[in-house]
C-alpha cells in the first residue's frame, strides 16, 4: 500500500479551503464540496452526510489494487472494526470504503482516484 494523501473533514469548507489555499500557495481543484490541493496531496471535504466523529477530522487514504478484496480482508482480520462507509463510488470518482482506527481516525482505502 501507498499513502496517497490526507483529507480534513470540516463543517466550514470554504473557510478552511481559503486558509489552505493561502498556506499552500495552491488553488484547489473544486468539485462540489470537495476541494483538493493536488501538489500538497491534501483534500478538504464536507463529509457528505457520512458519519464523522467531531473529535477526529483527519482521514488517511491508501490506494489499493482491489477494493473488494481489501474490504473482505479487513472485515476478516479485524472483526471488531467500525466501518463508517462500505464500498461506495464517490461523486468525485473514487471507489472507496472508510473505517476507524483504534483512536477513532478515519482510514480510507481507494481503488480509483482522479489525477
Amino acid at each position: 500500500m501507498k499513502l496517497i494523501g490526507v483529507c480534513i473533514y470540516t463543517e466550514n469548507i470554504e473557510r478552511l479551503a481559503k486558509f489552505y489555499e493561502m498556506v499552500l500557495k495552491e488553488e484547489p481543484f473544486v468539485e462540489g464540496k470537495h476541494h483538493s490541493f493536488r501538489e500538497a496531496q491534501l483534500a478538504i471535504d464536507d463529509s457528505g452526510g457520512e458519519k464523522v466523529d467531531n473529535g477526529k477530522k483527519i482521514a488517511l487514504m491508501y490506494i489499493v489494487d482491489n477494493l473488494t478484496n481489501e474490504y473482505e480482508r479487513i472485515l476478516k482480520e479485524l472483526p471488531d472494526v467500525v466501518v463508517t462507509s462500505p464500498p461506495t463510488k464517490r461523486p468525485w470518482g473514487a471507489y472507496s470504503f472508510w473505517f476507524l482506527d483504534p483512536d477513532g481516525n478515519t482510514v480510507s482505502f481507494v481503488e480509483k482516484r482522479i489525477d
